[in-house]
């Protein structure tokens, strides 16, 4: 079962690198992308990390970086635009809104069982139900070193914003 919820995020700047893939491409550039975000994040005066975000509720665990992965479609259906974004104090490319989210946790295994597109629909269904509605495109908010993570860890998170 997939818990979801609420909660609300404060605008944030961020340095983006945005291609159209379809999830093998995805797959294959994610990884890169988001060193080099990092990379200009950290030219930029500095990649802010989960200590500076308490709303992703990280407390109590070392600093790691955050990285969110916007989503204008399904890449699992074919090409799709997908922006890879980098945290940063100020400046940086452009500003996510400050928004309210539908938010469910992904472990590992979420991933590697193949189990994702069913937490995807599982907020979905939860945001009808709830009687809201997706605001704009959905998004992962990615905050370990996936390949080092076990199994049952927290990997990150998927996120629908909603009114």
């Amino acid at each position: 079962m997939v818990e979801i919820r609420l909660r609300d995020v404060p605008e944030q700047h961020v340095v983006t690198e945005t291609r159209t893939v379809d999830q093998a491409g995805l797959e294959a550039w994610l990884p890169g992308a988001m060193a080099l975000v990092a990379e200009r994040a950290r030219a930029a005066g500095g990649l802010l990390g989960t200590a500076d975000w308490p709303f992703l509720e990280r407390s109590g665990r070392p600093d790691e970086p955050v990285f969110i992965t916007i989503y204008e479609g399904n890449p699992n259906e074919g090409p799709t635009p997908v922006e890879v974004c980098a945290t940063v104090a100020t400046g940086g490319d452009r500003s996510i809104p400050e928004h309210r989210e539908a938010y469910a946790r992904v472990t590992k295994s979420h991933v590697t069982s193949g189990a994702l597109g069913g937490v995807y629909e599982a907020i979905e269904k939860w945001i009808a139900v709830n009687g809201l509605a997706v605001a704009r495109a959905p998004r992962e908010t990615y905050w370990t070193d996936f390949p080092s993570a076990a199994a049952d860890d927290e990997v990150f998170d998927i996120a629908f914003p909603v009114t």
